[in-house]
């Protein structure tokens, strides 16, 4: 119970609580090294003025310690009650072996000892000060067959000597910004762990999740774990989106199948041939819309089979039927070299992928589609760019959401259904590699594919 209730209440455990004890922690630490500092670099030994009032107090102590009746009385005890009279502190010293002997009050500095056995040569009082301490003495007096040499130690500020600002400034900046930048960093480091995280959940990496940073006690502990509790949320979400999308496309091929049946026996009974040809037409996109769903169902699930290929064997047939399909259209199709290398790949998904971004710039293009290589140390890339209107920046990112179509140059008549670089996405992310689109020097639409290198092969591709 009584943990619980100091867990309750302890401040550390929200952020403005944090704030507060770290701020309040590093004034006192600050304060602490501009006192330290001002002692070790302003502490210098000095001769100073012997007041005689202070002397004749002093002389009169050793008086009362030499005394008969003191001779009953410890010296400790002796140096206790004198000490009141003076308003300040006595210490006295043993002659023989050097020993001090001080009551009350922190314990004395080692040059303040240093100090005072240096003094006990001076055969007349004399006032030394180092700091704040100011030291006078010595008076000699015998207690117990033994002499000592007496003297006072009193606080006394400086008055005339202008404080170390400039020190205390420094140490005070070097102080604040280290621990606030510690301070900062403990905040900031979790912040941009969610912000990480928040990225890849948004690329569409659903098992993305904080992990450090939910076991904080804080405010940004309880934001980690909100957010892994909408991660595992949205994952569960579009995993029942996926299995959906897969269903329903399984449980529509036998109405479609029969609905082809039926179109082959209104044939038979010379219905009217224009009305079979709008049913037919329509079945057929229904079709070719279920077939990409289950492509884009596979995709997602992770179906592949990879293989070494070469890459030039891998989109030869590819690129023979782009050049057909641009020239059955009037267009212009112009096919760089292909890199004489090998990637790793599952073919129909990589192909289907090169395929559909082929196909949509062959329709959406005025007259050239041109397709171009490189690569850097990491990636091999292929680069397919249009000559069409283009799209814009906010565009380029959502058209590889599924059933997106641009509202102005690629619209609803271009007769896409808004599957294909989707299809293409998640094909390449099966792939490791990724696909991004981007607004071409000449105003069309440049679709960059990235896939991860392989090794290269000896033979050289031969160029289309």
């Amino acid at each position: 119970m009584l943990r619980s209730l100091l867990r309750h209440i302890n401040p550390a455990r929200a952020i403005m609580g944090r704030l507060f004890l770290w701020f309040w922690v590093t004034f006192i630490v600050t304060a602490l090294l501009a006192i330290w500092g001002s002692r070790v670099f302003f502490e210098d030994l000095q001769v100073v003025e012997v007041r005689p009032k202070e002397v004749a107090e002093l002389m009169r102590v050793a008086e009362r310690f030499s005394h008969p009746r003191a001779l009953e009385i410890s010296l400790t005890e002796l140096l206790h009650r004198n000490s009141r009279a003076i308003r300040g502190r006595l210490v006295a010293i043993n002659l023989s072996d050097n020993q001090l002997v001080s009551v009350g009050g922190p314990p004395l500095r080692e040059n303040d000892k240093r100090d005072l056995l240096r003094l006990t040569n001076q055969s007349s009082p004399i006032a030394i000060k180092r700091g704040a301490i100011r030291l006078l003495g010595p008076v000699f007096f015998d207690h117990n067959n033994s002499r000592y040499a007496l003297f006072s130690a009193r606080l006394d500020m400086p008055e005339d000597k202008a404080p170390p600002v400039l020190l205390f400034l420094t140490i005070a900046l070097i102080t604040t910004t280290l621990l606030s930048w510690l301070f900062a960093k403990s905040l900031t480091s979790p912040i941009l762990h969610i912000q990480g995280s928040a990225k890849k959940l948004a690329n569409g990496n659903w098992q993305t999740r904080v992990g450090k940073a939910a076991n904080r006690q804080d405010e940004l502990g309880q934001l980690a774990r909100d957010f892994n509790l909408m991660a595992e949320q949205l994952e569960s979400m579009w995993g029942a989106q996926k299995r959906l999308l897969a269903d329903v496309s399984h449980e529509l091929r036998s109405p479609l199948a029969r609905l082809q049946m039926a179109l082959g026996l209104a044939h038979q009974q010379n219905v009217d041939p224009k009305t079979l040809q709008r049913i037919e037409r329509e079945a057929n996109r229904m079709e070719a819309l279920i077939q990409q769903l289950l492509t884009l169902s596979r995709a997602e699930a992770g179906e592949v089979s990879f293989q070494q290929q070469g890459l030039n064997d891998v989109l030869s047939d590819i690129l023979v039927d782009a050049r057909f399909e641009a020239e059955s259209n009037n267009k212009q199709l112009q096919i760089a070299s292909v890199p004489s290398i090998t990637v790793n790949v599952d073919s129909m998904m990589f192909c289907r992928a090169v395929e559909n971004v082929l196909r949509n710039a062959i329709r959406h293009s005025h007259q050239l589609v041109t397709i171009t290589f490189s690569k850097d140390n990491q990636n091999t890339y292929i680069h397919i760019t249009d000559d069409g209107e283009g799209l814009s920046s906010e565009e380029c990112e959502r058209i590889f959401a599924p059933f997106y179509r641009a509202s102005l140059a690629r619209e609803r008549e271009s007769g896409g259904v808004g599957l294909g670089l989707s299809i293409a996405k998640a094909a390449l992310e099966l792939h490791h590699g990724r696909i991004t689109a981007e607004q071409a020097d000449t105003g069309g639409l440049r679709v960059t594919i990235a896939l991860p290198l392989q090794r290269k092969v000896v033979n050289a591709a031969s160029s289309l």
